[in-house]
């Protein structure tokens, strides 16, 4: 049965730069690719006010989800101001119980941002309310535990060791002109956004032998290997 992957973004743009060729991979293979936005990223523009941003940030990550094959999910909470709270958590954990993930995607949280520092607390959170039968949360059954990951951002760099990679050679193309709906993948803002995404999924490539690849951190506990023998 083909997975289900949630992926939950601290900010819209969060999740299509730092996994979108995943996704996109997964949806090509069948499976159901979800992102939860917890905030829209709204005050993130040095000229256009929360609101107008806002609106821009939401339309771009609807065209890019619908090249990614992605279906959206925004929460209202706002960018800035995130935090690992237990009504935060809720909602993703209620979220997580209507899509049933089999795997989701989250931030590290050795991150310079404060809002992907508790969107990672949020998630982890989220995953054992929505398993946990013992929480109502408007009458949804329990959800299984998801196999996590969490995705390679240029902003949650400390500490992260990649993991899992992912070859995503034959995704790199479409992922480029989903990246570029976002002003800001665009080059508008400073940052060069591709520049890097583009230049470290390229190492990773290299060093599994592929043209691009993802890679994907995962929790020590997750790094064990049964063997019968060496």
């Amino acid at each position: 049965m083909p997975d289900t992957i949630v992926a939950v973004a601290a900010h819209a743009a969060d999740m299509e730069f730092s996994a979108g060729a995943a996704l996109l991979k997964h949806a090509r293979m069948g499976c159901e690719t979800h992102i939860i936005q917890l905030t829209l990223g709204e005050k993130g523009h040095a000229t256009l006010g929360p609101d107008a941003y806002g609106t821009q940030k939401r339309a771009e990550a609807e065209a890019a989800a619908e090249i990614l094959g992605c279906r959206l999910h925004f929460l209202p909470f706002a960018d800035g101001e995130l935090c690992a709270s237990e009504e935060v958590a809720r909602e993703v954990a209620a979220a997580f119980r209507r899509l049933r993930p089999t795997i989701a995607v989250a931030h590290w949280p050795g991150s310079i941002h404060s809002d992907h520092t508790a969107a990672h607390d949020i998630v982890r959170r989220a995953t054992f309310v929505a398993a946990n039968r013992h929480f109502d949360l408007g009458g949804l059954p329990p959800a299984g535990v998801p196999r996590l990951y969490f995705a390679d951002n240029w902003e949650d760099p400390t500490g992260f060791e990649p993991f899992a990679y992912l070859d995503v050679s034959d995704e790199v193309d479409a992922w480029k002109k989903a990246f570029e709906c976002f002003a800001i993948g665009r080059g508008e803002g400073g940052f060069p956004y591709w520049d890097w995404y583009e230049a470290r999924t390229r190492l990773h490539g290299i060093r599994i032998g592929k043209r691009h690849a993802m890679a994907f951190a995962v929790d020590a506990r997750s790094r064990i290997s049964v063997r019968d023998a060496l």
